[in-house]
């Protein structure tokens, strides 16, 4: 009795555990946030530093952005926008 219970209990983990791997990305862990930080006295300049440092910082990551946003606020001294991006490895 007290065998079968143990039975039914580590295949219901196994089972768990075998949809659970299938369920996640191959890829899972390593794609990478990065953000990039630029500051002018218009948004276009500033929108440009900014994806000048992004793209530096995920070519020493060694990888290719696949999804970016850019946001741009007055300040006093201009506008600042940082851009944000995911970066993943290159595929061979």
């Amino acid at each position: 009795m007290i065998r079968e219970t143990q039975l039914s209990a580590c295949a219901a983990i196994g089972v768990i555990a075998a949809i659970l791997s299938f369920a996640l990305p191959a890829e899972a862990g390593t794609c990478s946030p990065v953000m990039g930080k630029g500051r002018a006295a218009d948004p276009a300049t500033a929108t440009t530093r900014a994806q000048h440092e992004l793209i530096q910082r995920a070519a020493g990551l060694g990888g290719k952005i696949t999804q970016k946003s850019t946001n741009c606020k007055k300040v006093d001294a201009g506008y600042v926008c940082k851009m944000t991006a995911v970066v993943c490895p290159k595929k061979s």
